[in-house]
């Protein structure tokens, strides 16, 4: 399960400084990029000092891995949303999640920082590193749960239910994810989103249930997790 972001060092008084830091961080990294965005420059659009934000966060890389968190966190909560109003159907749980899913990781400032780490990560593995650091995608956890329940009432065997579910996530996500970063400007249009992930759920699930499941490659847990969800903000 995807880890949360690590408790506040600084004081209660302090704690209410935190998401303007995050709010200024978030624009400075997308307006610049990582190299060209400092600690005095996040320090200053926030309007606190520099040793306020050193408070909170030890470094540059710290305080870029808290951005990733909070996208992360948001869109877990939109999703544990989803699965508290969704009905016992899997499948009907597995549309909804695909369908939430595509709405954050399309929107724009997700696409932003997607390009912001294209550009980057070659010549900084550590902000891949920071993104690895989270952990598997709580995404992941809910569509294995799905998974699980489908095989039950469905009576088939499923080996590896999270390899399964990252792989879900991946091929659900990828097609709209690729389109929005070539077109921009591309209509999101949510009946077509819905019609998406009904359909591609339909899919995967038929595959499924059609039986002899074979094992995930044993690289399957490193390749499939979608980690750069975790951009979305």
């Amino acid at each position: 399960m995807a880890q949360r972001e690590r408790p506040q060092r600084a004081g209660s008084s302090g704690r209410s400084k935190r998401a303007p830091i995050l709010d200024a961080a978030i624009e400075l990294f997308l307006e610049l990029g990582f190299d060209q965005t400092s600690m005095d420059a996040v320090a200053a659009k926030a309007g606190v000092s520099k040793t306020t934000v050193y408070a909170h966060f030890g470094d540059k890389l710290e305080l870029f891995r808290a951005v990733i968190a909070r996208g992360g966190a948001s869109l877990d909560f939109d999703l544990d949303q989803t699965m508290l109003a969704s009905v016992d159907d899997p499948h009907e749980r597995l549309a909804r999640i695909v369908l939430k899913l595509l709405q954050a990781t399309t929107a724009p400032t997700y696409l932003a920082f997607i390009r912001v780490l294209t550009v980057e990560a070659g010549r900084r593995p550590e902000l891949t590193e920071a993104i690895r650091s989270l952990g598997v995608p709580h995404v992941v956890d809910l569509v294995a749960v799905a998974l699980r329940e489908d095989a039950r009432q469905r009576g088939y065997d499923l080996p590896d239910p999270e390899a399964y579910a990252g792989l879900f996530v991946r091929m659900t996500a990828a097609g709209p994810q690729m389109d929005a970063l070539l077109d921009p400007e591309a209509d999101r249009d949510p009946a077509h989103f819905e019609a998406y992930a009904r359909w591609t759920t339909a899919v995967f699930l038929a595959g499924l249930r059609a039986g002899d499941l074979p094992n995930a490659p044993d690289s399957a847990m490193s390749q499939v997790f979608p980690r750069l969800s975790r951009a979305n903000s």
